[in-house]
C-alpha cells in the first residue's frame, strides 16, 4: 500500500473512528456515573426522609414519587447498556491507538519487511468489525430477553 494512501485512511477514516469511540466512551462513562450516582445520593436521601418526615399525603406523595425516579433511572442503566458501552468503547479506543502506535514505531506484527499499510488497515477493520458485533451482541441479547422472559431463565 502506497504512501498516500495510508496516510488518507490515518487522516480520514482512522481518525474518524478514534474520535468516534472516545466520544461514545465519555458520553456513556458520563451517563453511567451520573445515573449510579443518582441513584445511590437519592435511595440514601429517600431513607431518610421516609424516616424522618411528619406524617401526611403530602410527605407519602412526595416518597412515593422520589422512589420512581430510582426505578427511572435504574431501568435507563439497563436499557441502555451505559456501564457496558464505555468499557467496550474505551477498549476499542484503546485497541485502535495501540494499534497506531505500533504501526509508527514498526513493532509487533509491523516488521520492515511487511506491508506495513495494508496490516495495518486490515487490523483496525478488524478492530472496527469486532466492536461493531460486540455492539450488536450486547444490545440484541438484552431486546431478546425483553421480548421472551420466559427464554431467558
Amino acid at each position: 500500500m502506497d504512501e498516500t494512501t495510508i496516510r488518507n485512511y490515518l487522516t480520514a477514516d482512522y481518525a474518524k473512528a478514534v474520535k468516534f469511540y472516545d466520544d461514545r466512551a465519555s458520553t456513556s462513562k458520563l451517563w453511567y456515573r451520573g445515573l449510579s450516582i443518582y441513584v445511590i445520593a437519592v435511595s440514601a436521601s429517600l431513607t431518610v426522609l421516609i424516616a424522618f418526615a411528619p406524617d401526611g399525603l403530602c410527605w407519602r406523595i412526595i416518597s412515593a414519587s422520589v422512589s420512581a425516579t430510582i426505578v427511572v433511572a435504574t431501568g435507563l442503566l439497563a436499557h441502555l447498556k451505559c456501564h457496558e458501552n464505555w468499557l467496550s468503547y474505551r477498549g476499542s479506543w484503546d485497541a485502535l491507538e495501540r494499534e497506531r502506535r505500533l504501526y509508527e514505531t514498526g513493532t509487533g506484527a509491523y516488521k520492515p519487511d511487511t506491508d506495513k499499510g495494508a496490516l495495518f488497515v486490515e487490523r483496525i477493520e478488524a478492530v472496527l468489525a469486532k466492536e461493531g458485533a460486540d455492539f450488536y451482541a450486547r444490545h440484541a441479547k438484552g431486546e431478546e430477553q425483553a421480548k421472551n422472559p420466559a427464554k431467558s431463565r
